[in-house]
């Protein structure tokens, strides 16, 4: 039995080590390249060289573990835009899963690109291709989407959607929560408009966030 509970204890520490250095790259990667040495990563994990050696071998298959879990993450995304009962409420989910995505993961851009250099082949995103122009075009046929929207038009605006990185937490809620908003209305064919939620941020604000430290 002690036998059992050292190796559980062990397993316990493997993944509690892992996810701080998974935790500590992200942060680093949402405001930096993910070009930083192992000795540095372990200095911003807490954890010593050894540990961290033992989790990953290189700062790449840190990138790579990042980009794994950010894919499982998207397709939940997918996922629930397919499920939707019509082309529109599809649209709704996918803009606003894939802006609270990135908003809680402003890494992912910089963890995309860099996946792109390590592996020239990696299409990310193309597995979804065929859903997303499904659920474009079942829109367009509702008359709720304009016709002149492209599937990749959405995903990628969604994607921008959330790049607020930098902005104190409220700040990055408040702005993204308009923005949607706003996006989703400019692709209505129907020309309704949507209250928006809250309140604007206002030029004396936004300017005070950009002389903020991005640490």
């Amino acid at each position: 039995m002690e036998g059992a509970g050292r190796v559980r204890a062990e397993r316990v520490e493997v993944q509690r080590s892992r996810e701080q250095i998974l935790a500590a790259a992200e942060r680093h990667f949402a405001r930096n390249e993910p070009d930083l040495s192992m000795s540095e990563l372990a200095r911003l994990a807490g954890v010593g060289n050894a540990t961290l050696y033992r989790r990953f071998a290189s700062v790449d298959d840190v990138v790579r573990a990042l980009y794994d879990r950010h894919t499982v993450e998207q397709q939940r995304v997918i996922d629930d835009m397919v499920s939707q009962d019509t082309g529109w409420d599809g649209v709704v989910a996918l803009v606003t899963g894939l802006a609270l995505l990135t908003l809680s993961r402003p890494a992912v851009p910089r963890v995309i690109r860099r996946m792109a250099e390590l592996d020239p082949d990696i299409r990310h995103g193309a597995d979804w291709d065929a859903s997303l122009r499904e659920v474009t075009r079942r829109a367009q046929d509702e008359g709720m989407l304009r016709p002149d929207v492209e599937a990749n038009d959405i995903s990628l605006a969604a994607f921008g959607l959330g790049d607020y990185g930098y902005l104190p937490d409220v700040a990055r809620q408040r702005i993204v929560a308009r923005q949607i908003v706003v996006f989703l209305d400019g692709l209505r064919a129907d020309g309704e408009r949507t209250p928006l939620p809250g309140e604007a941020v206002a030029t004396d604000e936004i300017q005070a966030y950009l002389r903020e430290p991005r640490a």
